[in-house]
Protein backbone atom coordinates (compact mmCIF):
# COMPACT_ATOMS: atom_id res chain seq x y z
CA UNK A 1 0.00 0.00 0.00
CA UNK A 2 1.16 3.18 -1.02
CA UNK A 3 -0.18 6.20 1.65
CA UNK A 4 -2.51 8.51 -0.38
CA UNK A 5 -5.29 10.84 1.04
CA UNK A 6 -7.24 11.11 -2.44
CA UNK A 7 -6.53 7.60 -4.04
CA UNK A 8 -6.06 4.72 -2.29
CA UNK A 9 -3.49 2.16 -3.86
CA UNK A 10 -3.32 -1.59 -3.30
CA UNK A 11 -1.41 -4.41 -5.21
CA UNK A 12 -3.31 -7.76 -5.25
CA UNK A 13 -2.29 -10.84 -7.35
CA UNK A 14 -0.28 -8.54 -10.07
CA UNK A 15 -3.07 -6.15 -10.30
CA UNK A 16 -2.71 -2.53 -9.07
CA UNK A 17 -6.35 -1.42 -8.11
CA UNK A 18 -6.70 2.83 -7.66
CA UNK A 19 -9.87 3.44 -6.05
CA UNK A 20 -11.31 7.33 -6.08
CA UNK A 21 -11.75 7.88 -2.49
CA UNK A 22 -13.65 10.76 -2.09
CA UNK A 23 -17.36 9.28 -1.53
CA UNK A 24 -17.92 12.46 0.34
CA UNK A 25 -17.35 14.74 -3.19
CA UNK A 26 -18.67 11.73 -5.34
CA UNK A 27 -15.39 11.15 -6.29
CA UNK A 28 -15.26 14.80 -8.00
CA UNK A 29 -11.68 15.39 -9.62
CA UNK A 30 -9.90 18.01 -7.57
CA UNK A 31 -6.15 19.18 -7.67
CA UNK A 32 -4.81 16.40 -5.11
CA UNK A 33 -7.17 13.58 -7.09
CA UNK A 34 -4.99 14.17 -10.79
CA UNK A 35 -1.71 14.54 -8.70
CA UNK A 36 -2.75 11.06 -7.17
CA UNK A 37 -4.10 9.29 -9.60
CA UNK A 38 -0.74 10.85 -12.04
CA UNK A 39 1.76 9.45 -8.84
CA UNK A 40 0.00 5.61 -8.62
CA UNK A 41 -0.40 5.26 -12.40
CA UNK A 42 3.59 5.92 -12.57
CA UNK A 43 4.05 3.43 -9.39
CA UNK A 44 2.28 1.00 -10.92
CA UNK A 45 3.43 1.27 -15.11
CA UNK A 46 6.99 0.61 -13.50
CA UNK A 47 6.03 -2.38 -11.16
CA UNK A 48 7.60 -5.42 -13.35
CA UNK A 49 5.24 -7.84 -11.68
CA UNK A 50 1.38 -5.82 -12.25
CA UNK A 51 -0.19 -7.14 -15.22
CA UNK A 52 -3.02 -5.04 -15.23
CA UNK A 53 -4.61 -1.62 -13.22
CA UNK A 54 -8.30 -1.43 -11.61
CA UNK A 55 -9.59 2.15 -11.52
CA UNK A 56 -13.01 2.02 -9.70
CA UNK A 57 -14.63 4.75 -7.19
CA UNK A 58 -15.34 4.64 -3.55
CA UNK A 59 -18.83 5.25 -2.41
CA UNK A 60 -22.12 5.25 -4.81
CA UNK A 61 -20.13 7.40 -7.82
CA UNK A 62 -17.28 6.54 -10.08
CA UNK A 63 -16.52 10.01 -9.94
CA UNK A 64 -18.99 12.91 -10.93
CA UNK A 65 -16.12 14.78 -13.12
CA UNK A 66 -14.18 17.99 -12.52
CA UNK A 67 -14.44 19.31 -8.61
CA UNK A 68 -16.38 22.85 -10.33
CA UNK A 69 -16.43 23.91 -6.50
CA UNK A 70 -12.51 24.01 -5.91
CA UNK A 71 -11.26 25.02 -9.35
CA UNK A 72 -13.76 27.81 -10.31
CA UNK A 73 -11.84 29.32 -7.62
CA UNK A 74 -9.10 30.23 -9.56
CA UNK A 75 -7.25 33.99 -8.15
CA UNK A 76 -5.55 34.38 -11.70
CA UNK A 77 -5.54 32.75 -15.13
CA UNK A 78 -1.89 31.97 -14.11
CA UNK A 79 -3.08 29.65 -11.29
CA UNK A 80 -6.06 27.89 -14.45
CA UNK A 81 -2.90 27.44 -16.78
CA UNK A 82 -0.66 25.94 -13.73
CA UNK A 83 -3.81 23.19 -12.94
CA UNK A 84 -4.29 22.31 -16.69
CA UNK A 85 -0.58 21.70 -16.90
CA UNK A 86 1.15 21.25 -14.09
CA UNK A 87 -2.01 18.35 -13.12
CA UNK A 88 -4.47 17.74 -16.02
CA UNK A 89 -2.14 17.46 -18.55
CA UNK A 90 0.59 15.51 -16.72
CA UNK A 91 -2.46 13.19 -15.46
CA UNK A 92 -3.70 12.32 -19.40
CA UNK A 93 0.05 11.55 -20.62
CA UNK A 94 0.75 9.23 -18.17
CA UNK A 95 -2.67 7.66 -18.52
CA UNK A 96 -2.85 7.26 -22.42
CA UNK A 97 0.85 6.52 -22.36
CA UNK A 98 0.57 3.76 -20.08
CA UNK A 99 1.20 0.30 -21.83
CA UNK A 100 -0.34 -1.70 -19.57
CA UNK A 101 -4.15 -2.67 -19.94
CA UNK A 102 -5.88 -0.36 -17.83
CA UNK A 103 -9.92 -1.58 -16.81
CA UNK A 104 -12.58 1.08 -15.28
CA UNK A 105 -14.68 -0.64 -12.90
CA UNK A 106 -17.54 1.72 -12.68
CA UNK A 107 -20.23 1.15 -10.02
CA UNK A 108 -22.39 4.89 -10.21
CA UNK A 109 -22.39 7.95 -12.26
CA UNK A 110 -19.19 8.45 -13.96
CA UNK A 111 -19.86 12.37 -15.32
CA UNK A 112 -17.23 14.89 -17.36
CA UNK A 113 -13.65 13.86 -16.80
CA UNK A 114 -15.01 10.67 -14.50
CA UNK A 115 -16.76 9.29 -17.59
CA UNK A 116 -13.36 10.06 -19.79
CA UNK A 117 -11.39 8.09 -17.65
CA UNK A 118 -13.99 5.83 -18.88
CA UNK A 119 -13.72 6.11 -22.00
CA UNK A 120 -9.88 6.08 -22.56
CA UNK A 121 -9.48 3.12 -20.23
CA UNK A 122 -8.64 -0.07 -22.57
CA UNK A 123 -11.75 -1.70 -20.99
CA UNK A 124 -14.61 -1.01 -18.98
CA UNK A 125 -16.93 -3.49 -17.05
CA UNK A 126 -20.16 -1.14 -15.49
CA UNK A 127 -23.07 -2.15 -12.71
CA UNK A 128 -26.42 -1.73 -14.07
CA UNK A 129 -27.34 1.34 -12.29
CA UNK A 130 -24.42 2.98 -13.58
CA UNK A 131 -24.58 6.19 -15.83
CA UNK A 132 -22.19 8.18 -18.04
CA UNK A 133 -22.35 11.74 -19.29
CA UNK A 134 -20.04 14.14 -20.86
CA UNK A 135 -20.66 17.04 -19.16
CA UNK A 136 -18.73 19.30 -18.45
CA UNK A 137 -20.16 21.88 -20.81
CA UNK A 138 -22.84 22.00 -18.61
CA UNK A 139 -21.11 23.86 -16.19
CA UNK A 140 -19.22 25.79 -18.97
CA UNK A 141 -16.11 23.61 -18.73
CA UNK A 142 -15.18 21.01 -21.19
CA UNK A 143 -14.69 17.18 -22.13
CA UNK A 144 -11.46 18.08 -23.96
CA UNK A 145 -10.33 14.06 -23.93
CA UNK A 146 -13.68 12.82 -25.49
CA UNK A 147 -13.37 15.22 -28.31
CA UNK A 148 -9.45 14.07 -28.80
CA UNK A 149 -9.28 10.40 -28.66
CA UNK A 150 -13.19 9.25 -28.11
CA UNK A 151 -14.23 8.60 -32.11
CA UNK A 152 -11.50 5.65 -31.43
CA UNK A 153 -13.86 3.86 -29.15
CA UNK A 154 -17.30 5.22 -29.32
CA UNK A 155 -19.41 5.73 -32.28
CA UNK A 156 -19.38 9.22 -33.22
CA UNK A 157 -22.32 10.37 -33.37
CA UNK A 158 -23.14 9.74 -29.94
CA UNK A 159 -19.77 11.26 -28.65
CA UNK A 160 -20.91 14.11 -30.43
CA UNK A 161 -24.18 14.48 -29.07
CA UNK A 162 -23.40 13.52 -26.01
CA UNK A 163 -20.74 16.52 -25.54
CA UNK A 164 -23.09 19.10 -27.44
CA UNK A 165 -26.19 18.28 -25.03
CA UNK A 166 -24.20 16.88 -22.02
CA UNK A 167 -26.90 14.35 -21.22
CA UNK A 168 -26.23 11.69 -19.46
CA UNK A 169 -26.83 7.42 -20.94
CA UNK A 170 -27.33 4.34 -19.06
CA UNK A 171 -24.72 1.67 -19.33
CA UNK A 172 -26.82 -0.39 -21.24
CA UNK A 173 -27.03 2.24 -23.84
CA UNK A 174 -23.03 3.21 -22.75
CA UNK A 175 -22.29 -0.20 -24.57
CA UNK A 176 -24.00 0.35 -27.05
CA UNK A 177 -22.27 2.88 -27.80
CA UNK A 178 -18.98 1.22 -27.24
CA UNK A 179 -18.45 3.04 -24.11
CA UNK A 180 -18.49 0.21 -22.51
CA UNK A 181 -17.39 -3.79 -22.98
CA UNK A 182 -19.58 -5.39 -20.17
CA UNK A 183 -22.72 -4.09 -18.13
CA UNK A 184 -23.81 -6.55 -14.72
CA UNK A 185 -25.86 -6.47 -11.46
CA UNK A 186 -23.62 -4.45 -9.27
CA UNK A 187 -23.29 -8.12 -6.77
CA UNK A 188 -21.56 -9.78 -9.94
CA UNK A 189 -19.32 -6.73 -10.97
CA UNK A 190 -15.99 -7.90 -9.33
CA UNK A 191 -16.51 -10.87 -10.50
CA UNK A 192 -16.78 -9.80 -14.08
CA UNK A 193 -13.57 -7.77 -13.17
CA UNK A 194 -11.71 -10.56 -12.24
CA UNK A 195 -12.28 -12.69 -14.88
CA UNK A 196 -11.10 -10.23 -17.39
CA UNK A 197 -7.95 -10.08 -15.84
CA UNK A 198 -7.64 -13.45 -15.71
CA UNK A 199 -7.74 -13.53 -19.02
CA UNK A 200 -5.20 -10.56 -19.51
CA UNK A 201 -2.26 -12.89 -17.33
CA UNK A 202 -2.73 -15.21 -20.43
CA UNK A 203 -1.43 -12.61 -23.04
CA UNK A 204 2.31 -11.57 -23.20
CA UNK A 205 2.60 -8.34 -21.40
CA UNK A 206 4.79 -7.45 -24.09
CA UNK A 207 2.23 -8.46 -26.22
CA UNK A 208 -0.19 -5.96 -24.49
CA UNK A 209 2.40 -3.29 -24.51
CA UNK A 210 3.29 -3.29 -27.46
CA UNK A 211 -0.42 -3.16 -29.01
CA UNK A 212 -1.10 -0.09 -26.80
CA UNK A 213 1.70 1.22 -28.15
CA UNK A 214 0.44 0.88 -31.89
CA UNK A 215 -2.59 1.90 -30.48
CA UNK A 216 -1.76 4.84 -28.87
CA UNK A 217 0.34 5.76 -32.37
CA UNK A 218 -3.62 6.87 -33.46
CA UNK A 219 -3.69 9.83 -30.45
CA UNK A 220 -1.52 12.55 -32.03
CA UNK A 221 0.45 15.04 -29.86
CA UNK A 222 -1.49 18.01 -32.25
CA UNK A 223 -5.26 16.53 -30.89
CA UNK A 224 -3.99 16.41 -27.22
CA UNK A 225 -2.60 19.48 -27.17
CA UNK A 226 -5.54 21.20 -28.89
CA UNK A 227 -7.59 19.64 -25.78
CA UNK A 228 -5.75 21.02 -23.63
CA UNK A 229 -5.67 24.67 -24.86
CA UNK A 230 -9.19 24.52 -25.07
CA UNK A 231 -9.89 23.42 -21.88
CA UNK A 232 -8.07 26.44 -20.21
CA UNK A 233 -9.96 28.53 -22.44
CA UNK A 234 -13.17 27.02 -20.99
CA UNK A 235 -12.33 27.01 -17.36
CA UNK A 236 -10.55 30.79 -17.68
CA UNK A 237 -14.00 31.86 -19.78
CA UNK A 238 -17.44 33.92 -18.45
CA UNK A 239 -19.20 30.74 -19.00
CA UNK A 240 -17.47 28.70 -16.67
CA UNK A 241 -17.91 31.52 -14.09
CA UNK A 242 -21.76 31.38 -14.69
CA UNK A 243 -22.00 27.63 -14.95
CA UNK A 244 -20.39 26.94 -11.52
CA UNK A 245 -21.76 29.55 -9.73
CA UNK A 246 -25.25 27.72 -11.15
CA UNK A 247 -23.77 24.32 -9.97
CA UNK A 248 -23.12 25.77 -6.28
CA UNK A 249 -26.89 26.85 -6.11
CA UNK A 250 -27.90 23.80 -8.11
CA UNK A 251 -29.67 25.45 -10.72
CA UNK A 252 -29.46 25.81 -14.40
CA UNK A 253 -27.23 28.20 -15.95
CA UNK A 254 -28.25 31.37 -18.41
CA UNK A 255 -25.98 30.89 -20.64
CA UNK A 256 -27.96 32.55 -23.73
CA UNK A 257 -29.58 35.49 -21.49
Amino acid sequence: MLPHKNVEYEIQDHTAWLTMSRPEALNALSKAMFRELEATLRSASKERAISSIVIKGEGRAFSSGLDVKEVSGFASRREAREFVYNLVEPFWKRFLGCEKPIISMVDGPAYGAGAEIALASDLVAASTGSTFAFSGGRVGALCCISAAIGQFTMTGRKLVEMNLTGAPISADEARSYGLVNYVEEATHLRERVDRILNEIRNVSPISNASFKRIHQGLFTTRALDLAHRELFRTITSPDFEKGAAAFREKIHPKYYD
